[in-house]
């Protein structure tokens, strides 16, 4: 999701933080902006530093879109991700005829967004979840609940969204572990924030490069440029997974997974890599010679 963080009468570009609905901007952006102004003036407000705005009207206009498949990565032990297996998107309320959501096969399509932005964007279209399982784990539906802050530290804010929602990340992979879920497509609403730390947290699991990690991150700023996302917003998440003792050990002990299910999602996600992406280029321009 993207959000704006009011604190004053100023609005800037944030990330995830607490809010209430007094703050969420649906239809009538202006005008709520002007009421909450007006409440934080009054003394009424007294965590109008910490509450956002969900620009909901703009949000729509990303339906279907930040898509990409997060297969063709190599890994590890010359493995690379399955293509057309495993894809991240922003929400799918409306998904453009055009879309290659639309033609891609899907077998499950798991919604990261909270209940409230299910109430106001709507679920995913009804074309996208015909003969196809719809799992719906609502992260950050504590972002809208009146009066219940959550302290965050400028910059770690990716770092809330994953420590703060280990159950429901727990529940989010327990359903890649599942056989015959694939093709899967997951996603929140602007397919940036929440599905960016899942896709970083797969990826990671897989066995592919940190480098290769934060440019698939860094992708959602074609789509929203003048809210660009940066490297250094994941580097709270890689720290984390470090601390834990590395990617098996946070998923087992920090998230609470069986060993048996990173394995059966590993057998389901990765192929043999037959061939050195490295050094393929240069030799096929010997072949040529």
């Amino acid at each position: 999701m993207m959000w704006m963080m009011r604190g004053g009468a100023a609005l800037k570009p944030c990330l995830t933080v607490c809010l209430d609905r007094s703050c969420v901007s649906t239809n009538n952006e202006a005008e709520n902006k002007s009421a909450a102004a007006a409440k934080a003036a009054a003394g009424e407000d007294k965590l109008a530093g910490r509450r956002v705005v969900v620009d909901f009207s703009l949000l729509r206009r990303y339906g279907g879109r930040n898509f990409r498949d997060l297969g063709g990565h190599p890994t590890a032990e010359s493995k690379r991700v399955r293509s057309n297996m495993i894809f991240r998107s922003a929400h799918l309320a409306e998904v453009p005829e055009e879309s290659p959501i639309r033609s891609a096969g899907l077998r499950t399509v798991v919604t990261l967004q909270s209940r409230t932005e299910i109430s106001i964007l709507g679920p995913p279209h009804a074309d996208v979840l015909r003969e196809v399982r719809w799992e719906h784990i609502p992260i950050g539906d504590r972002w809208f609940r009146e009066r219940e802050p959550i302290s965050l530290i400028p910059g770690r804010e990716h770092h809330s969204i994953l420590h703060d929602f280990r159950e429901d990340w727990r529940t989010f992979f327990n359903i890649l572990a599942e056989r015959d879920v694939y093709p899967l497509l997951f996603h929140c609403s602007a397919g940036r924030d929440r599905t960016g730390v899942g896709a970083a947290m797969l990826l990671e699991l897989l066995g592919v490069s940190r480098e290769r990690i934060v440019a698939d991150f860094l992708e959602s700023n074609v789509e929203f440029p003048k809210m660009p996302l940066a490297a250094a917003q994941l580097e709270p998440v890689f720290e984390l997974i470090d601390e834990s003792g590395g990617i098996e050990a946070f998923m087992s002990e920090g998230i609470g997974l069986d060993r048996a299910d990173l394995a059966a999602i590993r057998e389901d996600l990765l192929e043999e890599l037959l061939e050195d992406p490295a050094t393929s280029d240069d030799t096929s321009d010997r072949d040529e010679e």
